[in-house]
């Protein structure tokens, strides 16, 4: 379990207005135990719809998952629109919209 401190961003900068602004508070996280490593892969497609990458780690809930399509120059894939269809604790399956060529960038996150 992590613990976590509240911080308010706006007491760090050096601005003195005669208003002070509203408190922009965001979650420091001082000490993670476990194990909180992001795991990254990728699926490569060959003029295909369907990926599937299958998780290196081990979860014991489902993990987030973040995913992004780069073409084979390394460009970002404009024409071609990622959907997630179906993840578990083991595998993530990718489908897209038309048949393409390229990597699609997996980055998974223990949730």
């Amino acid at each position: 379990m992590a613990t976590y401190k509240k911080r308010d961003l706006n007491r760090y900068t050096k601005i003195y207005p005669y208003v002070r602004f509203p408190p922009r508070y965001v979650y420091v996280y001082d000490n993670v135990q476990g194990d909180m490593s992001v795991e990254a892969g990728k699926i490569n497609f060959v003029d295909d719809e369907f990926g599937v990458y299958n998780f290196t780690s081990s979860y014991t809930s489902v993990p987030s998952v973040t995913i992004t399509s780069v073409d084979t120059i390394g460009n970002f894939q404009t024409n071609v629109s990622l959907t997630i269809t179906s993840i578990s604790t083991t595998a993530v399956t990718v489908s897209a919209s038309s048949k393409f060529t390229g990597q699609v960038h997996v980055h998974v996150v223990p949730v």
